[in-house]
Formats: structure tokens, sequence, C-alpha cells
């Protein structure tokens, strides 16, 4: 049995066919960086898709279902991706609706964070547990959670906004209107605003030198690279970004008690900067008991959660038709 999973990110449409084992076989990745407009982007998808179903069918495969994870707000009932912020503009679009008119397949659809945390729960670093928190730590954070082997997703489908979760009540504003979020110090975007802050206020970084003295081209990996160099100020945004990620997880830990916590994103590339002082603060303010019984680890499916998810999402509502 196929299906094909898909990943819908902000610069990229990422697609794989997937086999009842979880093996990738046959993979496309569309560049949508340019041009985010629904129409463009729903038609890149369709065309990839039945690229994908003609290469299985030429080899004898029948792909069965469609998986996807989209950013925003997903009405799961209705299939329909209320809001995006990476995609503006979105707004109420029927996606699933609109891929099974496409393809004349099913279609799943569920936030992207929710697939990524199905991902590695079904063949990742999660294969053994049965309760886990994901968190994917890119420009933003999200997050997705599995209890008891299924994806919890709330009252209104909504669950696992935990880049909002309020670390610091006087923090920093965040995009969404509070102040203090995880994702105004945790996240990629977060830590590029407190070194540009920095250096306003006078603050001496190799930062400067590395972004040719434009602070628009900072980017977290070149936070990484200059606190690799030794730059003390980037080495102090990676310890405050680890230490209101162990405040969240902390607290993440006493609601929940999962058996894991999994990080993944292009931030744990500074894992060995960022996490002393996470762990510090979830040994300081997790229950002891709870902290003790919870592995916090990165994820083994780099790049590839998302559609590994969304295609064991799309198998198991197979399974769940016949």
């Amino acid at each position: 049995m196929v299906v094909i999973g898909i990943d819908l990110g902000g610069s990229a449409v990422r697609l794989s066919t997937v086999t009842s084992a979880g093996r990738l076989r046959y993979s496309k990745s569309v560049d949508i960086s340019a041009r985010r407009e629904q129409r463009y982007v729903l038609d890149a998808i369709i065309s990839s898709i039945i690229e994908l179903i003609t290469i299985e069918k030429k080899r004898g495969n029948k792909v069965v279902s469609i998986g996807i994870g989209s950013p925003g707000t997903i009405d799961l009932r209705k299939g329909v991706v209320v809001t995006s912020a990476n995609f503006k503009g979105w707004k109420d679009v029927p996606l699933k609706k609109l891929l099974e008119k496409g393809v004349n397949l099913p279609v799943v659809l569920d936030n992207d964070a929710n697939t990524a945390a199905f991902g590695e729960k079904w063949k990742g670093a999660g294969r053994k547990v049965n309760s886990l928190i994901c968190l994917t730590m890119g420009t933003g954070i999200g997050g997705g959670i599995v209890l008891d082997g299924d994806i919890w997703h709330g009252a209104d489908g909504m669950a696992g906004e935990i880049g909002h979760m309020t670390v610091n009540p006087e923090g920093p504003r965040c995009n969404c209107g509070n102040t203090g979020c995880l994702e105004t110090y945790s996240s990629a975007t977060g830590m590029v605003r407190s070194a540009i802050d920095s250096i306003s206020n006078g603050k001496k970084t190799i930062l400067k030198q590395l972004s040719d003295r434009d602070n628009n081209r900072i980017t977290a990996k070149m936070i990484h690279e200059a606190a690799l160099r030794g730059d003390r100020l980037s080495t102090e945004i990676l310890t405050e970004a680890g230490k209101y990620l162990g405040i969240a997880m902390a607290s993440l830990i006493n609601i929940l008690n999962p058996e894991m916590v999994i990080l993944t994103g292009a931030v744990t590339g500074a894992w060995d900067f960022f996490m002393p002082s996470a762990m510090q603060e979830v040994e300081r303010r997790a229950y002891k008991a709870l902290a003790d019984r919870t592995r916090i680890v990165p994820g083994k499916l780099p790049g590839t959660a998302g559609i590994v998810g969304a295609a064991g999402l799309a198998l198991r509502q197979v399974a769940r038709v016949k």
C-alpha cells in the first residue's frame, strides 16, 4: 500500500510517496517562496501529486490516500485552513475538499506541527512511547501532542500552541499580540530580535562583522556560528533561549506527564548551547517525579517528520475505512 505525505511549508511544498512500512520512495519539492497565493500553491500541490501517482503507477503501485500538514489554524471537521501566518490572504480555505477534487483521492488534513509529532511517534524518536510532546523550533515554535498514541487536538483542533505559552509576562511583544511568549525568546525570530536589540544598545559582538554591519542580515544560524567562535553575546542569547524553553517544558511536563519531549527544527542545531540552561530550568521547576520520568531528546527525522506523519495519518484513515 502506498500513500503520499505532504509538508506544506512557508517556502516550499515537499511531498513523497510512502509505503505502509513508513519508507519514503519518490520525493519532490516545489519552491513557493516567491508565490504563496492560494491558486498557485494549490496547483503546485495537485500537479506534484499527479506526478508522483504517475511514477508509482508505472511501477505497478497504486496510491490510495493523501496526508497533508499545513501551518496555521485548522478546522479538522471541515478540512479547512482557517488562517495561516505563512500564507497571507488564506482565510477559510477548504484545502481538503479542493485537493480531493483535484486528485480524486481521500485527503487527511492536519496542522504541520501535529504531523511532525505523529511522524516522530510512528517512525522517529518516539517509536517506543505512547505519550509525547514534539516542539518544532524554527522561525516560530509549533507544538504537537500525542497522548495514548493519538494526536491530542483539544476541543477545537487547536491544541499545541506551545510557542505562545507565556514564559515571562514582562517580556517583549509577540506577533500574536501577547507579551513574553516562548516564541519571542526561543525561536529563530526571537533570537535575531534579541541580537539586534543588543547591538542597538551598544553590545560588542562579531555578529556585526558576520552580517557586514547590516542587522537585517543576521540569522539564527549566524548567532550559532558566532557562539562557536566564542562570541559572548551570541552565547548569552542561546543560553537565554534555553532558559525560557526549559521554563515552558517544565510546565508541559507538570501538566501532561509525557514520556518524552522531542525537539525538532533548525534551531536544534545549537543544542549544545541552549540545552544546559533548558535542563537546568526543567530540573528546577518540574515536579521531580515527573521530570525523572520524561526524556528530552532531539528528533530523528530531520526534514521529513512532517511528511512521514502526514503519510501515517493517511494510512490510518485507509485502515479505518476498511
